[in-house]
């Protein structure tokens, strides 16, 4: 049973990295103008301290889970015409859902009590993200009181309380899968935009530097800017994957059309802390081609095996879209899609040529083949 470890200095990477969450997702992509309809819009306009939280989710029970082996859940719904073939059996993935809650009643979603919330987890990140891993093991993925959207267009500091408040639950629900439910077999670590902070958090706190270090099969922190220098450089025996079938790395990228304009990002980026405590001046975002699985580099569409279509409504999920687009990783860590979709794909397209709502879309069945490849490698090599 692994031990409880705690980095010395977690309470100052944790506000590092939800200052990261206001400053790249908050100031950069949006105008003043915008910024302040947002804060109107999602941002609470109660005191974060007059908010009592919510009960905590009791992981010990099924219905702190949003989907575990056994459970019936969108986790395991497979677009049509997709064949379940045999799971890898000897693996467990642990995801982290993205932000689904859009009320400003709260600062913290109660992780069991708005239906909005729920539905989306459902119907979006378990049906078009979670559903991905569920070729290379048995998914969980817990409930946790996260922060509401409008945490991260806050500039009073109780947006940054309202995500140390939903890692908390984050850790103690990895704390529960790693003691109680994983039994010491290797594991995916994976995550989504408020849920790849989460992740990378824990590769911080939990992962680098102990025995799990060597389970983990790789750690996919997707919608998320991870530091190669700054970031990946304070994970101890933690490197970014180099090919298909590395193991123990982490791997990462941002969807961007091909005239994008990240520029605001990087600039932003450049001038936050990364998880050293170092301004990641001078460092570059790390950019994994989920095309051919390389960091940097470039791929046509022939090498895109599978794009999903988001649907909004709940039902069976699209027949995968072969040859969609293309990418390419930028000098600075931007994936660029080379032939960006068009329609029903630009409904939540970010301003500056943003697909991060689309990260797992674009690259479903690629990711799927992708984390399947993986497992399979660590246990050829641990066998």
């Amino acid at each position: 049973m692994a031990k409880h470890k705690t980095a010395p200095a977690a309470k100052f990477l944790l506000a590092i990295a939800a200052m990261i969450v206001l400053i790249l997702i908050g100031g950069i992509i949006y105008t003043s103008n915008q910024m302040t309809m947002l804060r109107i819009a999602f941002v609470p306009s109660h005191p974060i301290a007059e908010e009592p939280l919510g009960a905590a989710p009791d992981y010990t029970s099924e219905a702190a889970w949003a989907a575990l082996p056994g459970k019936s859940s969108n986790a395991t719904q497979l677009p049509e015409g997709v064949m379940q073939i045999a799971q890898v059996p000897e693996a467990d993935v642990f995801y982290i859902h993205p932000t689904t809650y859009l009320n400003k009643a709260g600062w913290n979603a109660p992780y069991d009590g708005d239906e909005d919330a729920m539905r989306r987890v459902a119907n979006f990140a378990l049906r078009y993200q979670a559903s991905a891993f569920s070729l290379a093991g048995q998914v969980y993925a817990p409930h946790y009181r996260q922060a509401t959207f409008g945490s991260f267009f806050d500039d009073s500091g109780q947006g940054v309380q309202a995500i140390l408040r939903a890692h908390a639950d984050v850790l103690n629900a990895f704390n529960n899968f790693i003691n109680t439910r994983n039994d010491g077999r290797p594991f995916i670590l994976a995550g989504h935009s408020q849920g790849a902070l989460h992740a990378l958090l824990l590769l911080k706190e939990r992962i680098a530097g102990t025995e799990l270090k060597d389970r983990m099969v790789a750690a996919y922190i997707i919608g998320w800017p991870v530091g190669i220098k700054e970031d990946i450089g304070a994970l101890d025996g933690i490197a970014g994957c180099k090919n298909k079938s590395d193991t123990g790395c982490i791997l990462s990228f941002q969807s961007f059309d091909n005239e994008g304009d990240p520029a605001p990002i990087k600039a932003m980026f450049a001038a936050s802390p990364g998880l050293s405590g170092n301004l990641h001046t001078g460092d570059t975002m790390l950019c994994t081609n989920p095309l051919n699985w390389e960091m940097g580099g470039a791929a046509t569409r022939k090498a895109n095996i599978g794009s999903v279509e988001m649907l909004p409504e709940a039902g069976p999920t699209g027949e995968p879209i072969v040859g969609l687009t293309g990418a390419r990783c930028g000098k600075q860590g931007i994936l660029f899609l080379t032939r960006p979709p068009q329609g029903s794909w630009r409904e939540y397209l970010m301003a500056g040529g943003n697909y991060h709502g689309y990260d797992y879309n674009l690259f479903y069945m690629n990711i799927r083949q992708n984390a399947a490849t993986r497992t399979k490698a660590w246990l050829e090599n641990n066998q």
